[in-house]
């Protein structure tokens, strides 16, 4: 069989512009006189009149293919999503697609993000939740010299329109003296330009001792998404008054995103938390954008695995997508995604990701002897994070209303609570109590236990 090769541009040196387009047309302008100016052609979508979405799509990856190389722009809008089982199954937007289809080429990208100080209208911001996590996944991995690479490609930030215009004008003259070296010497490398190497539209997984959790299909918002369902030995009895509890927290506005419930193993925190989120959440406030529950007593739970977790459900991607982000990369997409539209998580049995229960013997380690237990890692407070960055989350967890976050945990992490050991602003606890003496019965009777009344509620 053949091998396959990379398809040469056209004859005519044509260099594309890649962008949204309703937000960036004077933008646009600005690259295509920039082009002209130095006797390439500009190769834009506007010259090839209207078509239907995937013809769109069709059209514009042969451009990039005809190209000698592709100004990309990227804005505060993710752009348009063709619908295309075939061309486009991870429902990208076409800028997303054009990019990565320059990367697969090797054709030489100058790439330009705008800046948070550019002025936008509001028509001109992602406010998709879906679409936003898309874009902002988009802007750091396009900004990286290759997939599987730490360093950046070259890149320009630009604050307005004119910022732009300048600074295209300037980066399009340094490439037409690298390709006009390239005739003169085409087996010399650019130096200036940086081309990615990989040919994949997403990063391959790193090697990782930690399985990952999820082995089947993430639910679609807003339906409720498990990792993994929670399976209790016996019926939910009792709790009236933490059910009022969590009923109440819910359906108030902020200040108080984040509720824990703090007890020892045994108590009944996950059962809770479980039977309310699936019978009493979406009766007291039912236009939640999604409920995720995420347990951290599975293996290989932690922090990260979490909001890569989150993040899939949330956007409606592969957890893959988001394997080579660190961890605060993570936080951030999470919590300006939390912060976009209401949703409801549930952190259970959060004190596995703390330095108190990070042991060989952790699951033996009786509650009363957290305190005094010799920390095995290192003689660190017992409620910090064993990763520094999973504290620095916790904090930020507690502020991204409109969302709630409910955690359940033996212990209140250190990053929750303050010098005095009062919970910070935005966190709530509650100390979860033992059933009442009627509940207790009804909870002895579920599990077989049969006698006088009396006597089972006084023992």
């Amino acid at each position: 069989m053949a091998k396959a090769t990379t398809p040469p541009p056209k004859n005519y040196k044509g260099v594309m512009v890649s962008s949204t387009f309703t937000d960036m047309k004077e933008h646009r302008q600005k690259a295509i006189e920039a082009i002209e100016k130095l006797g390439y052609k500009a190769i834009v979508m506007e010259s090839s009149g209207a078509n239907a979405s995937v013809n769109v799509l069709k059209a514009s990856l042969k451009m990039v293919i005809d190209c000698v190389a592709c100004v990309s722009v990227i804005s505060r809008k993710y752009g348009q999503v063709p619908e295309s089982p075939e061309l486009n199954p991870d429902g990208l937007s076409i800028t997303e697609l054009e990019f990565n289809q320059a990367l697969r080429l090797k054709r030489p990208i100058l790439l330009f993000v705008m800046s948070e100080k550019h002025p936008v209208t509001e028509a001109d911001i992602e406010l998709d939740p879906g679409n936003r996590l898309k874009l902002e996944a988009f802007r750091k991995r396009a900004k990286k010299e290759s997939e599987d690479s730490k360093l950046h490609r070259i890149y320009e930030v630009f604050d307005s329109r004119d910022d732009f215009a300048q600074r295209a004008a300037i980066a399009l003259g340094n490439l037409k003296d690298e390709l006009n070296n390239q005739v003169a010497r085409p087996k010399a490398r650019i130096r200036k330009l940086k081309v990615a190497k990989s040919p994949k539209p997403y990063p391959t997984p790193e090697p990782t001792s930690a399985p990952v959790i999820a082995t089947k299909k993430i639910a679609t918002p807003p339906a409720l998404e498990a990792q993994p369902d929670y399976l209790g030995s016996h019926d939910f009895v009792g709790r009236a008054a933490e059910l009022d509890t969590l009923d109440d927290w819910c359906a108030a506005p902020p200040p108080k995103p984040m509720l824990l419930f703090e007890a020892p193993g045994g108590s009944g925190k996950s059962m809770l938390t479980w039977h309310w989120l699936n019978h009493n959440a979406t009766k007291r406030r039912p236009n939640w954008a999604g409920r995720f529950w995420y347990s951290f007593y599975e293996s290989g739970a932690t922090m990260e695995a979490f909001c890569r977790q989150a993040l899939a459900y949330m956007g409606r991607r592969d957890p893959e997508d988001f394997r080579q982000l660190r961890a605060p990369e993570l936080c951030e997409l999470l919590v300006d995604a939390l912060k976009s539209a209401p949703w409801l998580f549930v952190l259970d049995g959060l004190e596995r990701v703390l330095v108190a229960y990070h042991r060989i013997d952790a699951a033996e380690l009786r509650d009363e002897d957290v305190e005094t237990a010799k920390d095995q890692i290192a003689r660190r407070d017992p409620r910090m994070a064993i990763r520094p960055a999973d504290d620095d989350l916790l904090r930020k967890l507690a502020d991204v209303a409109p969302s709630k976050i409910l955690v359940t945990s033996r212990l209140t992490p250190h990053a929750l609570v303050n010098s005095s050991d009062m919970p910070m602003p935005g966190v709530r606890r509650e100390l979860l109590k033992g059933l009442r003496p009627h509940d207790a019965e009804a909870f002895l009777r579920a599990c077989g236990v049969s006698g006088n009344s009396d006597a089972m509620q006084s023992f």
